[in-house]
């Protein structure tokens, strides 16, 4: 979903690229350069957007950590990483790079945790990467973790999920010794070590739809049979917190930050709505209809909304962004044409994946043009640095850590399997 150039834009671009490293092409951009502008962002703020020549595979998992973006390379097999701050000009795969699944694994500080390939000899099994390193630090015998399934998708819901020094999976309980489903790595011990939570959501881990894990709160939360369970990692033998959807919970991976969740619910039209973990509460969004992602942090939260017809154009959805506690939201100004003129180029504030930083200070959005806002409804279309598409940065797949913003690029909008890995380090 990319598209062609425009010269009169062209020029315009152009005449703003630095080139920093062989394969690497970049653009300085002040706040409001590129799309529509935010008056409430910081002046003095600098993005530097980074495309590399480093392929990226189309289909497998992207994902930013503390100063390191990890990338699949292969369509089943095949992880690699780069150091944004050294300007790479080649990615560096992970030792036995060809046993890990190019889409299931998770990044967390400065690592990253893999997941063998069911057709590898580490099938189920995961292994803890230190980019700092560069080398394996552990694999956990499949008697301690066996990853229950591999989801087809790096977006679909199920994946191991990491933050900071921790990684949490959904294990097998007919394989793993102890019968415990819900285990988390803890990547800050030396060697790695295991947190298993001693009360299983379900009797089969086929019942554990997905998970997710906070480090600040040293909080795990686990959806099973429409409930969420908030488990305490300095109390795992506890009983977990339960709360119930009303509504289920969809398919769409949760975001969990601080004391909140943010899903989509399993009605025929999912809405998005919050999830209360301290005080144990269902928070409903009114008119939150929505689909494809969502994204919190401790401060905000955001969905791609998808109520009424203006939710949809230029072939993205609608972005719709809140502040915590909720339940109120923004939602994008329509009409913004990325062109001037059309949606065929796409719609400011629109888009199909996002990612907001843990403190909520940026909010990005991809699959299109990559844009971002300070933590609200108003974006700002990046420039692309190479110049090769006048309209702006293409991008798919957009994380990001506190420092470091990662995302598949290519040349246009509509060259979406040829891609690339781009990066921003943030100020």
């Amino acid at each position: 979903m990319f598209t062609n150039v425009k010269v009169s834009r062209l020029i315009l671009v152009l005449s703003a690229i630095a080139i920093v490293g062989p394969g690497c092409d970049v653009v300085n951009v002040p706040p409001g350069a590129g799309g529509n502008i935010d008056p409430g962002r910081r002046g003095d703020t600098l993005f530097t957007v980074v495309k590399t020549n480093i392929d990226v595979r189309h289909d497998a998992a992207l994902r930013a950590g503390d100063d390191l973006v990890a990338f699949g390379t292969g369509p089943t097999t095949g992880v690699s990483y780069i150091i944004p701050s050294t300007n790479p000009d080649a990615g560096i795969a992970v030792p036995s790079s060809d046993d890990y699944d190019s889409g299931a694994f998770a990044v967390g500080g400065q690592r990253v945790f893999l997941v063998g390939s069911n057709t590898r000899a580490l099938a189920f099994q995961v292994s803890v990467f230190d980019a700092m390193t560069g080398a394996i630090t552990h694999t956990f015998p499949a008697t301690d973790i066996r990853v229950g399934a591999i989801p087809a998708s790096e977006e679909d819901a199920g994946n191991i999920r990491a933050d900071g020094d921790f990684c949490v999976v959904i294990c097998d309980q007919n394989t793993v010794t102890d019968g415990r489903i819900v285990k988390v790595i803890n990547a800050g011990t030396n060697p790695p070590t295991l947190i298993s939570f001693g009360i299983n959501p379900t009797s089969s881990h086929f019942q554990v739809d997905q998970v997710d894990i906070d480090a600040a709160t040293r909080r795990v939360v686990v959806v099973a049979n429409s409930t969420f369970y908030a488990y305490d990692l300095d109390a795992p033998n506890a009983p977990p917190i339960q709360i119930a959807a009303p509504n289920g919970v969809g398919n769409v991976q949760i975001e969990l930050a601080g004391d909140y969740v943010l899903a989509l619910d399993n009605q025929a039209f999912g809405e998005a709505f919050l999830v209360d973990i301290a005080g144990q509460a269902i928070v409903p969004l009114a008119n939150s209809t929505a689909t494809l992602d969502v994204a919190i942090a401790n401060n905000v939260f955001a969905f791609f909304a998808d109520a009424v017809a203006d939710d949809r154009g230029g072939g993205g959805q609608r972005a719709a962004v809140g502040t915590i506690p909720g339940p109120d939201f923004a939602k994008a100004a329509v009409g913004q044409f990325i062109d001037g003129s059309t949606a065929n180029n796409g719609l400011v504030g629109y888009g199909g994946s996002m990612s907001v930083t843990p403190g909520g200070e940026y909010l990005f959005l991809s699959d299109g043009y990559l844009q971002f806002s300070s933590g609200n409804s108003v974006f700002t279309v990046l420039p692309d640095p190479d110049g090769s598409d006048a309209y702006g940065t293409p991008a798919l797949d957009v994380d990001c850590s506190a420092s470091t913003v990662a995302f598949k690029t290519s040349s246009g909008r509509m060259a979406t399997t040829t891609t690339k890995v781009g990066y921003i380090v943030l100020p």
